[in-house]
C-alpha cells in the first residue's frame, strides 16, 4: 500500500518542479567522471613537458598504514614499531586487547592505535592495518580520534569512507562525508548512505527515487527499504510496523530508528553509539549514564563527564543523579572555608564513585586541585584517602608525602613505585596481586617458555607485536592471573616504557582497593 502511495507522491512532486533537480542529475551520471579540460589562455604557450625531470614511484610502495596522529616523541615508541611483523600479524595482534579498566593499559592501547611510524614491510596501498586501527578505535567509542586518523590518511577510497560516514553519522556530522560522496560518487555505492546524503541535502525527491529504484531491483532489503522511506516522510508512514532491532546493530539503522524515535533494543547500547548521547539536546540523566560508560571504556577524557555532572540538575536520587550531587557539592566546598563540610565531600564522593568503577576519572579530575591545597586539622583526617589520589593520577606528592607513615602496606607499595624506589630489598607480598607486581619491578623473569622468544623479538625491532602481547596479558585487571600480571609487567619494562608500568601497576593495587 505505502509503495503506491509513495510512487504517487513523487510523480506529483516531480510534475510540479519547475527547474532541474541537480542532485537527481548527480545520482543518474554518478559513475560518469567528466573528462578535465585544460584551457590555455590567449597569448600562452604551454612549455613542452621534460620528462627527464620526473621521478615515478610504484604505487604498490605507498601505503595508509604509516598515518597517525602521535608522533614518536610524544608515545616513546620507535618509529618502526611493527619492525619485520606481517601485516596479518599485527592486525591479530590488535585484536588480542580487550576492553580495559585499567586506565593506563587503554591510554598504551590508544597510543598504538594513534602512533605514526613506518607501516609493516609487506604493507600494501589498502592500508589494512589502518583499518584494523580506525576499526579498534570505533569499537571502544573512541569516535574523534578515530575520524582524525581518517582525515590524516584521506577518505578516498571506498572502505576507509564507508568508516568515516559511519563514525559521522553517529556523531550527527555528515555534512563532510556527504559532500565528498558527491564531489566522487565512486566512493559508495551502498543505498542507505546515499540517501541519507541526498536527505541531508534537501533533495527528498531524489532520495525518495533512489529508495523506490533500489527496492524493485531487488538492490535493498524490505525491511531496510521501509527503514528509509519512513525516515524521508515520517508522518506517512508512522503506521508501518515496527521491525525491532536486528541482532547486530549498523551505525545506519542506529541513526535512522534514532531519528524516528524508536525504541533502543533491550540490551546495552554498543559503545560507539553513546556518542549519539553526549550532545546537549539529550537529557541530562541519558547523557551523564552514556558519558559514564564511555569515561569506564577510556574513550572520552574524564572532564567530559564531569562537565555533564555540573550541568545537571537533579531529578533524583542516587545513581548517576548522586553522583552529579556529590561533584557539585565538593565543588562547593572547595571554595568555601568550610573544612569539616570539605572533609565530608570529599570522603564522601571517593565511596561513590569508587563503588561506580569511576575513581580513576574522580582522581584524574580533582588531583590537581588536591595537590596544591595546604593539610590542615581537618583534610588531615582524610590525607591518606588524598595520597590515594594523587597516585592513581599520577601527580607529585609534595606536602601530602610526609603524612603517609599510617598508609596501608598496599598504599606504601604504591608510593614506592611512584617514586622509582629499587624494591629489590622488600619482601615478597602474602596476596596475590601485589606479589606479582613485586616480582615484576624486582627483575624476576617469569617462568614462561616463550618468554626468551618474545625478548629476541623486543631485540629484532618487533616492537608493537611485544607491546601488544604485554596489554593483553594486562587488560583483565585484578582479575587478570598473576602470572599474566607478572608477565605483562615485566614486558613492558624490557621495551623501555618504565613509568607506563608503574602508572598501570599503582592504578592495579589502588582502583581495587578505595
Amino acid at each position: 500500500m505505502w509503495r503506491g502511495l509513495f510512487s504517487a507522491a513523487l510523480l506529483a512532486s516531480a510534475a510540479a518542479a519547475q527547474t532541474p533537480l541537480s542532485a537527481i542529475d548527480w545520482l543518474s551520471e554518478s559513475l560518469l567522471q567528466p573528462p578535465n579540460f585544460v584551457i590555455t589562455p590567449p597569448g600562452r604557450t604551454v612549455p613542452p613537458l621534460n620528462t627527464s625531470q620526473i621521478s615515478a614511484i610504484p604505487l604498490e610502495m605507498i601505503s595508509r598504514d604509516a598515518a597517525g596522529l602521535l608522533p614518536p616523541d610524544v608515545t616513546g615508541f620507535p618509529r618502526a614499531i611493527w619492525g619485520d611483523t606481517p601485516s596479518a600479524i599485527a592486525v591479530q595482534q590488535l585484536h588480542l586487547v580487550r576492553p580495559s579498566p585499567v586506565p593506563e593499559v587503554m591510554a598504551l592501547f590508544k597510543q598504538v592505535l594513534l602512533a605514526q611510524s613506518d607501516p609493516p614491510l609487506d604493507a600494501g596501498p589498502k592500508g589494512a592495518l589502518l583499518l584494523a586501527r580506525i576499526d579498534q578505535l570505533f569499537a571502544i567509542g573512541a569516535l574523534d580520534e578515530a575520524e582524525t586518523l581518517i582525515m590524516l590518511a584521506g577518505a578516498t577510497e571506498p572502505d576507509i569512507f564507508r568508516r568515516w560516514f559511519e563514525i559521522a553519522l553517529v556523531g550527527q556530522r555528515t555534512n563532510a562525508p556527504c559532500e565528498a560522496l558527491q564531489a566522487q560518487p565512486t566512493l559508495s555505492n551502498d543505498i542507505a548512505t546515499r540517501v541519507i546524503c541526498l536527505a541531508r541535502a534537501g533533495d527528498w525527491n531524489a532520495a525518495a527515487i533512489t529508495v523506490s529504484l533500489a527496492e524493485s531491483l531487488g538492490q535493498i532489503e524490505v525491511e531496510d527499504a521501509d527503514l528509509l522511506v519512513r525516515f524521508l516522510d515520517p508522518e506517512m508512514f508512522a503506521d508501518l510496523e515496527d521491525a525491532g532491532n536486528p541482532d547486530a546493530l549498523d551505525p545506519i539503522t542506529f541513526t535512522l530508528r534514532e531519528s524516528l524515535a524508536l525504541p533502543r533494543p533491550d540490551t546495552p547500547l554498543p559503545l560507539p553509539y553513546l556518542n549519539a548521547d553526549l550532545n546537549l539536546r539529550t537529557p541530562a540523566r541519558q547523557r551523564i549514564v552514556a558519558a559514564e560508560r564511555l569515561v569506564r571504556a577510556s574513550a572520552i577524557p574524564p572532564g567530559l563527564l564531569f562537565a555533564a555532572y555540573r550541568g545537571a540538575r537533579a531529578a533524583s536520587s542516587g545513581g548517576a543523579w548522586g553522583r552529579a550531587e556529590y561533584v557539585q557539592e565538593l565543588d562547593t566546598a572547595l571554595i568555601s572555608e568550610d573544612g569539616e563540610r570539605l572533609v565530608e565531600a570529599i570522603a564522601t564522593a571517593m565511596i561513590a564513585f569508587s563503588e561506580a568503577g569511576l575513581l580513576h576519572a574522580f582522581a584524574f579530575e580533582y588531583a590537581d586541585t588536591l595537590a596544591h591545597m595546604p593539610p590542615d586539622e581537618n583534610t588531615g583526617q582524610i590525607a591518606r584517602q588524598i595520597r590515594r589520589l594523587l597516585l592513581i593520577a599520577d601527580r607529585p606528592m609534595a606536602q601530602w608525602a610526609n603524612l603517609g607513615t599510617a598508609d596501608p602496606q598496599i598504599v606504601q607499595f604504591a608510593a614506592q613505585l611512584a617514586s622509582r624506589t629499587d624494591v629489590k630489598g622488600f619482601s615478597p607480598y602474602s596476596a596475590a596481586l601485589p606479589n606479582a607486581i613485586h616480582l615484576a619491578f624486582a627483575n624476576h623473569t617469569p617462568p614462561k617458555q616463550e618468554i626468551p622468544l618474545l625478548l629476541a623479538k623486543v631485540e629484532s625491532g618487533n616492537f608493537a607485536e611485544v607491546l601488544l602481547r604485554a596489554l593483553a596479558l594486562l587488560a583483565n585487571g585484578k582479575d587478570a592471573d598473576p602470572q599474566a600480571l607478572h608477565e605483562g609487567l615485566f614486558l613492558l619494562r624490557k621495551l623501555g616504557l618504565e613509568d607506563a608500568a608503574r602508572r598501570i601497576a599503582i592504578q592495579l593495587l589502588l582502583l581495587e582497593h578505595a
